[in-house]
């Protein structure tokens, strides 16, 4: 069949997807939850170039690790002060730019300059004093004032040590007293490589970023849960992500807090749904993409387990692939298991030994362990897989085989 009409196929068959681009690390949403008051914090400290511009010229941080909404709290904040200092007659503009992308702290300032004046900067030998000058005169010629956010900071630091932050931060000095300040600033750093960065700068420069600091920690499994809740109603068309596949990708990606893992992983697994033809993402559509992001489960790893590991691990890929629930109870994994030792003629483990290998293979990641919420009576233990079933299935029951 001629490449054109598979690609004509594929194009035309039905899709899960309402509006993939919701799903983009570069789409920024109108809400955040769970950031509420991180905004709030933001919104506190910039309130004033609204209210008095030009009064002072107020700086912040925010840390946090990778996935914890830093970038898209910065944009989010940025865009709607933006918008509030128009409605009020302010001339303000917020522009963000990553470090990590520009590699220099003249390159930062280049692509600065030409998103505030929309002009390249000709390749004469400036100096980055000479652009910060060039953008300060700037923002005075048209009466403007700017909240500048630099993101993944760390990386400049690294790289030129304290002079970039110490220019930025002293500007205000070297201002007259009587001219507005205009340039309000963000340092967005990434943990756990901002205590690194911080520590390579002079105390100097330490003291000119102050203590106002907005620090975000890591997403619990519950709170990934209510965010991807909001982006699969934005994403993807109405009921077409089954609730548990949503609950496990919030709780694979909880292991690490991070928001960004758990939008891929139903990206992903949206995107194995419709290789299937699935008009549902399912659980096991989020361990494939699981497998994808994270191959938490391989060859090796399957090898190094003792033979009832391997069984009771065979029991629960049995039981998860004839179901579309992301987790089974400890008690069904437990009969599954006694059956499967019937199968392959092993006296079956005491419940106490059984125990120790849930815990063991949770530890090691082969699979995913967590005690009930409300619904089930009593509380119970529940265990789910980080890789498709039906790979998992047919890897043990090869090496089996194999051992025969």
């Amino acid at each position: 069949m001629p490449s054109d009409s598979i690609v004509e196929r594929e194009f035309s068959s039905p899709t899960v997807f309402k509006d993939e681009s919701k799903l983009s690390p570069e789409y920024v949403p109108p809400r955040l939850p769970h950031r509420e008051e991180e905004l709030k914090r933001l919104a506190q400290t910039f309130r004033v170039m609204v209210e008095s511009p030009g009064s002072t010229a107020p700086r912040l941080m925010v840390r946090g690790p990778l996935g914890t909404g830093k970038t898209a709290l910065t944009k989010r904040f940025g865009a709607d002060l933006q918008a509030y200092a128009s409605k009020k007659g302010v001339p303000l503009k917020f522009v963000h730019v990553n470090c990590r992308e520009e590699g220099s702290f003249y390159s930062a300032l280049k692509t600065l300059i030409k998103k505030s004046l929309g002009e390249e900067i000709p390749e004469r030998g400036y100096s980055a004093e000479e652009l910060l000058e060039t953008l300060v005169e700037f923002l005075e010629k048209c009466g403007l004032y700017m909240l500048l956010a630099l993101d993944e900071v760390e990386v400049l630091v690294r790289k030129e040590g304290s002079d970039p932050l110490f220019n930025l931060t002293r500007l205000g000095e070297k201002i007259p007293l009587e001219k507005p300040r205009r340039l309000a600033l963000i340092f967005i750093f990434r943990e756990p490589e901002c205590e690194d960065a911080l520590a390579l700068l002079d105390p100097s420069t330490r003291s000119t970023l102050g203590h106002n600091t907005v620090k975000l920690g890591k997403y619990t499994p519950a709170q990934l849960k209510r965010i991807l809740q909001y982006r699969v109603e934005e994403a993807f068309k109405e009921d077409a992500v089954l609730p548990e596949a949503l609950e496990l990708a919030a709780d694979l990606a909880g292991e690490y807090g991070d928001a960004r893992l758990a939008i891929e992983l139903v990206l992903l697994a949206g995107k194995q749904a419709d290789i299937e033809r699935s008009p549902k993402v399912l659980p096991e559509h989020v361990r494939a993409a699981q497998l994808h992001v994270n191959p938490a489960i391989r060859g090796e790893h399957l090898k190094a387990l003792t033979l009832h590991e391997k069984l009771l691990l065979l029991a629960a890929a049995r039981l998860l692939q004839s179901s579309d629930s992301a987790y089974v109870s400890f008690g069904e994994v437990e009969r599954e298991y006694q059956a499967a030792c019937e199968e392959y003629r092993e006296n079956p483990r005491r419940h106490t030994q059984l125990w120790k290998y849930v815990k063991a293979l949770s530890a090691s990641g082969l699979l995913n362990a967590k005690t009930s919420g409300r619904g089930l009576r009593g509380r119970t233990t529940l265990i789910g897989l980080p890789a498709p079933s039906s790979l998992v299935r047919s890897q043990i029951e090869g090496l089996l085989e194999e051992a025969g």
